[in-house]
């Protein structure tokens, strides 16, 4: 019964190994995504508002 808790033991320090290998990699790619959907929504909030349909239904 060992074996299996020490296979398990082993199998998450290996992904946590690789995690610690990615780094903040990860982190800078969501913020790249978080920021384009910002942009997206503030253009299409602009947009909007120019076109007078702020309170417009859907």
């Amino acid at each position: 019964m060992n074996k299996i808790w020490y296979a398990i033991g082993d199998s998450f320090d290996y992904l946590f190994a690789m995690a610690d290998g990615i780094g903040n990699t990860i982190n800078y790619i969501y913020i790249g995504v978080i920021f384009a959907f910002l942009v997206v929504w503030v253009s299409k909030m602009l947009k909007h508002r120019k076109d007078n349909e702020e309170h417009a239904p859907l």
